[in-house]
């Protein structure tokens, strides 16, 4: 299920995930459902790096609210980052 927004042309907002507590477990099939896709694109946006590497529980790959929020949140930086230092880089050399 996608918050707010339907369809995947729109975007999207996820507050399912952010009003969860940190510690609540998520298989797979939560997060694909929280995300409004499939669970084979939960698993390759692991393989892409977009979403961290789950931990097996049971059998199933489970990840808790709070790594997957800390993962976003650190992706986030790290594109804000790198994009600072384009922009001080471009500066430099005047363009």
């Amino acid at each position: 299920m996608v918050d707010k927004n339907e369809g995947h042309d729109q975007g999207f907002c996820i507050e399912r995930l952010a009003e969860m507590a940190p510690g609540t477990i998520i298989d797979v099939t939560t997060l694909a459902e929280i995300f409004g896709r499939h669970p084979t694109s939960i698993k390759r946006a692991v393989q892409r790096g977009e979403l961290p590497a789950p931990t097996k529980m049971l059998g199933k790959s489970c990840w808790t609210a709070g790594r997957i929020i800390e993962y976003i949140e650190d992706r986030l930086q790290k594109a804000q980052d790198e994009a600072n230092k384009e922009k001080a880089r471009l500066a430099r050399i005047g363009a």
